[in-house]
């Protein structure tokens, strides 16, 4: 890359950075883009970026492989590092004939689970031995940065062997007390299933899997938790229901009564996140949560799925948590507004009857 361009991208991830960007978007004729608390905006200061400006860069961070990659798939995603951002996630694509790219700014560090202000039976989870537990949420929501969090309170606390397949790998678990394997689908190991397979003859303690694919990867977690470890597994699902529902959607209706089986036997629990503007800036996180309990796993074996709204939202055994009570807890309490929380509730209706209590 030449020098002058290396400095307007340094200058332009740098002036993301200190807007506290997730996301950079360079596109041919446009200024840049980014995304600030979940909303895109331009960057002001800075000029139309040419085709040229993105051309140049892919050249310079792609291996001949990832080149003839791009050329072929018309897109690629890696990891590298940039000035004094760090490692990021780089997309390049092609739109409108022409290559575009977005930055992801990874933020590296973990976060401690103490200092998320979680629900006590989020915390808990980590302490499970075995069973699945189902991160959902869509994307830029925080799945992966409780992910991780859990992860890194157990390699703190346990001695445990803690092994990851991620694509891409976003922070680096450094073993404490436990010995900690993170593999990297496309450069570690081929695809998820084959990662998850290889975990499978190794005894892992606790599996982390940041995608689901198909029935064939669903199928290695039920085998994983069965043969008895914990496993993170992340979805882009929107309520605990419906995380339920595109699992069973995976397979073909002749085997959702085993398919029902297996869950209900592994289901230790299912946590959803959003991320909420807050007042003053920057965003909080709003939670559902689902324990596995003997009554909800009854439900899934048995299908009655429609039961499960009522024990989200009744919340007097401490066992779950209902988005729409979260959010309603937020606004209560002074740190978001109540419309933007109705943008994220699953219910407006019962949201709206949170808040007359």
């Amino acid at each position: 890359m030449s020098t002058q361009n290396e400095i307007i991208l340094n200058r332009i991830c740098q002036g993301g950075a200190e807007q506290r960007a997730s996301e950079i978007y360079l596109l041919p004729a446009q200024p840049p883009f980014i995304r600030i608390d979940g909303k895109m905006t331009t960057l002001t200061g800075e000029s139309i970026i040419a085709a040229s400006f993105i051309d140049d860069f892919s050249k310079s961070i792609l291996d001949e492989k990832e080149k003839f990659v791009l050329e072929n798939d018309r897109q690629i995603e890696v990891i590298r590092n940039i000035g004094k951002m760090g490692e990021c996630q780089i997309d390049l694509y092609c739109q409108k004939n022409s290559l575009a790219c977005r930055i992801k700014l990874l933020v590296r560090e973990i976060v401690d689970l103490e200092k998320m202000g979680l629900p006590k039976m989020v915390t808990r989870f980590a302490d499970f031995f075995r069973g699945i537990i189902f991160i959902a949420g869509p994307r830029d929501s925080g799945r992966s940065t409780l992910a991780n969090s859990l992860l890194n309170h157990i390699n703190k606390n346990q001695a445990k062997f803690i092994a990851t397949v991620e694509k891409p790998v976003k922070s680096v678990l450094r073993g404490m007390k436990s010995v900690v394997e993170q593999r990297e689908v496309g450069k570690d190991a081929p695809s998820f299933l084959h990662g998850l397979r290889y975990i499978r003859q190794r005894n892992a303690d606790v599996v982390m899997v940041s995608q689901i694919e198909n029935a064939e990867t669903m199928d290695e977690i039920f085998a994983l938790a069965e043969a008895g470890s914990l496993v993170f597994a992340v979805m882009d699902t929107e309520s605990a229901i419906k995380t339920i529902k595109r699992i069973l959607h995976f397979y073909p209706t002749s085997k959702e009564e085993s398919i029902r089986y297996f869950l209900s036997e592994n289901l230790a629990g299912i946590i959803v996140s959003r991320l909420v503007p807050k007042i003053g800036g920057g965003r909080i996180r709003a939670l559902e949560v689902l324990a596995g309990t003997p009554a909800v796993r009854s439900i899934i074996a048995s299908g009655r799925f429609h039961q499960l709204a009522g024990v989200i939202q009744a919340t007097e055994d401490q066992t779950s948590v209902s988005l729409d009570q979260s959010l309603a807890d937020l606004v209560t309490s002074g740190k978001i507004v109540s419309e933007e929380a109705i943008k994220y509730c699953n219910n407006e209706e019962i949201f709206k009857s949170l808040l007359r209590r």
